[in-house]
């Protein structure tokens, strides 16, 4: 048997340790995602927490929750819900979360929960906070 030498054409073989490196056009890039923008940041008024709500507060979020009660139907008849939190506003919030949880599965204190007030789409009336 009579060895001959690799022709140019074949590569010689290599040690598993010192295999050639992939070249870049090989492998495709991946971009990183950018993180989903949430529009209801701008459109929709945060939140406040249980304690915002309480006697002699007074404030535009209040009234514009107490529009939105409105729209959807749960205002006591004859009762305007402005920017003072009163009986009136607890007792429609009361019939906004009967609503959502018929059979009185969750919170239907008449104090807004956190999924109550998100699914009510309060419009933003306070400023955007500030980015730094």
């Amino acid at each position: 048997m009579t060895r001959t030498k690799n022709s140019p054409e074949t590569p010689e073989p290599t040690a598993p340790d010192q295999q050639p490196a992939a070249t870049d056009s090989a492998v495709p890039r991946l971009e990183p995602t950018p993180a989903p923008v949430d529009d209801n940041a701008d459109r929709y008024e945060p939140y406040p927490g249980p304690e915002f709500f309480h006697g002699g507060r007074y404030s535009p979020i209040i009234a514009a929750a107490g529009a939105r009660l409105t729209h959807e139907g749960h205002a006591p008849a004859g009762k305007t819900l402005g920017p003072d939190w009163t009986t009136a506003h607890r007792d429609a919030w009361a019939s906004y979360q009967r609503e959502l949880r018929p059979k009185e599965s969750g919170d239907v204190s008449g104090t807004p929960d956190e999924t109550a007030w998100n699914r009510l789409h309060v419009p933003r009336v306070s400023p955007l906070p500030k980015e730094s």
